[in-house]
């Protein structure tokens, strides 16, 4: 080649640096060659070069104790290496490697979920490419049982990925108390639900019941007397024999508890013990004078009698019947036994009498019509007090007819009085119905029990349950965390959880008073405290451009007299309403809740709970489940700036990119070719 053929080749190559100097530097940047690369001499382009390294495959996934093959391809110009040098990053066990090869060892060991293996090439080390590897994770079987088996039931048993957590729970059966959890031998957590995190391993959790011991103490009231069974301790729900033993001269008079006798005889009984009870064995002197007691009976008026009237002496143990007489026109109103009401009735047994007793009856004028004056008789008033001399002159002068006709009235009376011992047509003075022996709520609404059964079994109990909401038989709470004003609670914002709970059984026994429920809605902020790994299944289920501003846990209890049950579904959903927090407030931002549930299988559900209501402050969502759930906000303000649109902006760039490079190596191409066809025309 002519030196004039070197010039024009100089020429041409400063012409197309001038012409494409602004796309040139994009060009290094991609390769990875800056500053520090290699310029091409003044002699021509004979030197070798690197232009790229790519790594195969990109992604990949591999298991524990396991092999990966990776291949580098080296592009380069003029005799250039094809070697590289491997490494790989993100691994946590020192028996993770990779070879010269590229044969990815995955020891098995090996904690982390990801790792990156990275090609740099030999010649220059300026080019490199990078794999991402995922580590297949374990899954783990964590078991859960009962010791002893019949101390209660348990809950939590699942398939796990390895890093996971699991909900286990237990509930102690009748007569058990939780102890706590162990795991091997050692006590992990004394929480009936515990939550068993970063699972590495399969595990068996113990659930340990204890079973109740009742205390039966056996006394006796005279030790000279006679003897009894010693006291001990029973099981709970099982049974022993009290025995009591009479010396000479002495007999046996029976066993009492709490002053009550409850057997006349000198071996008794107990079954399926429940609680600890106190006996005593009472002994007394043969032939000696019984005791007695006396009970005083009266009358509150002159319209009625009671009888016996005045003190009767009674022997202890023993009993008498009083019989309650109201006069023409009367009705008893109410009894009372030892000042106490008892509610009204024609007669009254006082039954193994101990001690001293009283017992007055009040009258009041009967609502009964006689029968063929019904239509057209005036509802009966209460005369004046000053009008009773002049009724009783007035009834001095009735005529034989008079008298008649009311001694014609009485069996109709009688039958009124009959009907009404059995609680179907008694009437106080008022005119509205009583029931005797009613309690609880039921007496706080005056409604029968056998009315209120018919409202349980035809789904009709909403102003019954409402109704025990007053008198406290039955207790609704909400603890809310995002809440700084109590919540007001109605029957209606716990139907649901009511009617799973309760059955019709023990909505009746509700309200009687007899077993008091309380329903405890807990909203509660775990803010800082949530768990690992639910923090990330929020994070990956989430909509993209959603953020997660705050964690927040809602549970269920129900408590009865003995036991408390944790509720993790309803069949139909609760609503509940919270307050904004402070710091997560802002103009043009949706909220959303989050709710991530364990089902009963082990498997998760992720649930995305839209704001019910308009108001900015507060979000109002209905759950039928109760799980870890979380704040999540959009913020529909800020335009592009979404992971979407950055994404597909760094996309566009790299095709711009890629066309620059294009452009570079055919204006190189054409450059050389025309000056080295100028070259070999001068040359001929």
């Amino acid at each position: 080649m002519t030196k004039k053929a070197i010039y024009c080749l100089g020429a041409y190559l400063l012409l197309g640096q001038m012409l494409f100097s602004d796309i040139l530097p994009c060009y290094a940047a991609q390769t990875g060659r800056g500053e520090g690369a290699e310029t091409m001499t003044d002699s021509g382009v004979d030197f070798p070069f690197i232009t790229s390294v790519t790594i195969s495959p990109g992604t990949t996934v591999a298991s524990k104790d396991g092999k990966c093959r990776f291949t580098a391809y080296v592009a380069g110009v003029n005799d250039y290496s094809r070697e590289v040098v491997w490494s790989v990053s993100g691994q946590t066990s020192q028996g993770t490697f990779i070879d010269a090869n590229g044969v990815l060892n995955v020891a098995p060991d090996e904690t982390a979920s990801s790792m990156v293996v990275k090609a740099v090439s030999r010649q220059d080390s300026n080019y490199s490419a990078t794999a991402l590897v995922s580590v297949l994770a374990d899954t783990y079987n964590i078991q859960v049982k009962a010791s002893p088996e019949n101390g209660g039931a348990v809950y939590g048993s699942a398939s796990v990925k390895e890093g996971g957590y699991a909900v286990i729970s237990a509930e102690p059966g009748e007569g058990f108390t939780f102890e706590g959890w162990t795991l091997n031998g050692n006590r992990v957590s004394q929480d009936a639900r515990y939550t068993v995190d970063n699972i590495r391993g399969d595990a068996t959790y113990v659930a340990e019941f204890k079973q109740i011991n009742c205390r039966i103490t056996v006394n006796v009231n005279d030790g000279n007397a006679g003897s009894a069974t010693e006291s001990r301790d029973v099981g709970y729900g099982d049974g022993m024999v009290l025995e009591a033993w009479t010396k000479e001269g002495y007999q046996f008079d029976g066993w009492t508890e709490n002053g009550k006798t409850v057997s006349k005889e000198s071996r008794m009984q107990l079954d399926h013990i429940t609680g600890s009870r106190t006996f005593t064995a009472v002994f007394s002197r043969k032939n000696e004078q019984p005791k007695t007691y006396t009970i005083t009976a009266t009358a509150s008026s002159g319209n009625g009698t009671i009888t016996p009237e005045g003190r009767s002496t009674v022997k202890e143990g023993e009993g008498i019947l009083y019989t309650m007489t109201p006069k023409s026109g009367y009705t008893v109103s109410n009894v009372y036994v030892d000042g106490k009401p008892v509610g009204w009735m024609n007669s009254f047994n006082f039954t193994d009498v101990r001690e001293n007793h009283t017992i007055s009856v009040d009258f009041a004028e009967s609502a009964a019509k006689d029968k063929n004056d019904a239509a057209t008789e005036k509802p009966a008033q209460t005369p004046p007090k000053t009008d009773q001399k002049t009724d009783a002159a007035d009834k001095d002068h009735k005529t034989d007819q008079d008298r008649k006709e009311e001694e014609d009235k009485k069996p109709d009376q009688e039958d009124d009085r009959e009907k009404d011992n059995d609680g179907k047509g008694q009437e106080d003075s008022g005119g509205q119905a009583q029931e005797s022996g009613l309690t609880g709520t039921l007496k706080h609404l005056g409604i029968s029990a056998e009315e209120a059964e018919r409202f349980i079994k035809g789904n009709n109990d909403a102003e019954l349950m409402s109704g025990a909401l007053e008198t406290g038989d039955l207790k609704l709470t909400v603890h809310n965390d995002f809440r700084d004003k109590e919540q007001e609670i109605s029957y209606y914002d716990f139907e649901a959880a009511v009617d799973y709970v309760l059955s019709g059984e023990e909505k009746m026994e509700l309200l009687r008073g007899n077993a008091p429920v309380a329903i405890d809605l807990y909203i509660e902020d775990i803010g800082g405290r949530e768990p690992a790994q639910v923090k990330k299944e929020f994070s990956e289920k989430k909509l993209p451009g959603m953020n997660i501003g705050q964690y927040f846990e809602v549970s269920l209890t129900a408590s009865g007299k003995e036991e408390t049950q944790i509720i993790s579904e309803l069949p139909s959903a609760l609503e509940v309403v919270i307050d904004v927090p402070e710091h997560l407030r802002g103009e043009n931002r949706q909220f959303y809740i989050l709710r991530l549930h364990t089902k009963k299988d082990g498997s998760r559900e992720f649930t995305q709970l839209a704001d019910e209501d308009g108001n900015p402050d507060t979000i109002t969502f209905s759950t039928d489940k109760f799980s870890p759930c979380a704040i999540a906000y959009i913020d529909w303000n800020k335009g592009n700036g979404t992971e979407a649109d950055e994404a597909a902006g760094a996309k566009s760039r790299g095709m711009r990119n890629v066309a620059g490079i294009v452009v570079v190596l055919l204006a190189v191409a054409v450059t050389v070719t025309g000056v080295l066809y100028i070259a070999g025309k001068k040359r001929r």
